[in-house]
């Protein structure tokens, strides 16, 4: 069932990618010279070099005992870059809104439904040179239709993204984003976590880049325990405005969720 499941949805994304004709000749902004770009970076898994209007994303979690769980994400984002002196720095401002889809599955049966909104804006305050640093906050909302599919808490998670560009070629950063829970069913447990997320994207061409990163988890209300997980990504722009990427990611430690995850995406640019 768990790989039917997988590969229905890889089926979906690859066919709507491969339906869309490349371009004679894709663009490539110059990173380095565009305080929209860095802004965009602040997304994480899409080309970076491109502002972000939509995308559809499917995150596919094997865990253990066969069980499973899916989810078909619709985001969107927007960008604000606001110029405060030229040639000076500008300052930037990203908001990002995810729709999720559920599907729980287990030995007591498939569960599929709305997931918990999360909504995310983080802010650049100067967009600069080759470093930039973005603060933030994400607040996660109890809007899951069933207790198997969301945490029935609202969960405010702040962030801090340090983020070093590489011209032309990609950027590396790492985002130490807290999670909290304040509000929400007493009867299902507060939730307080600490992730560490390393990244680095490298644009092998125009169309091409990759990305790789590793996470750690740490469980404040288990005691401090962590687990860790690292991933892959391979992307694409098949068109000026349109690229698609596929993720591998591992978990592993004593503590680890799942056993893999596989996610993939098409989106569209704003330019």
């Amino acid at each position: 069932m768990s790989w039917k499941a997988c590969a229905l949805q890889l089926s979906i994304l690859a066919a709507v990618w491969l339906a869309i004709p490349p371009p004679v000749a894709a663009q490539d902004p110059a990173l380095a010279l565009d305080p929209a770009a860095k802004a965009q970076a602040l997304a994480d898994d899409t080309d970076p070099t491109k502002p972000l209007f939509f995308s559809l994303r499917n995150e596919f979690t094997q865990l253990s005992d066969d069980a499973w769980t899916n989810a078909f994400i619709l985001r969107h984002d927007k960008l604000a870059v606001k110029r405060l002196g030229v040639p000076g720095p500008a300052r930037g401002v990203l908001t990002r809104f995810d729709v999720p889809i559920v599907s729980s599955h287990s030995a007591s049966g498939t569960t599929t439904g709305l997931g918990d909104l999360y909504a995310q804006a983080l802010v650049a305050p100067r967009i600069r040179g080759r470093f930039v640093t973005a603060i933030g906050t994400g607040l996660t909302l109890p809007t899951a239709t069933s207790k198997v599919l969301g945490r029935s808490k609202w969960i405010a998670s702040p962030a801090i993204v340090p983020i070093l560009f590489f011209p032309g070629r990609g950027l590396t950063y790492v985002k130490f984003q807290d999670f909290i829970s304040f509000a929400g069913d007493s009867e299902r447990p507060d939730v307080h976590y600490f992730t560490v997320t390393g990244t680095f994207l490298y644009r092998t061409s125009k169309r091409w880049w990759i990305v790789v990163d590793s996470e750690t988890n740490t469980n404040w209300k288990n005691s401090g325990t962590t687990w860790f997980k690292s991933g892959l990504l391979l992307g694409r722009m098949v068109s000026p405005r349109v690229g698609a990427w596929v993720k591998v990611e591992i978990p592993y430690g004593d503590y680890r969720v799942g056993e893999w995850i596989l996610k993939a995406s098409v989106f569209r640019t704003r330019i």
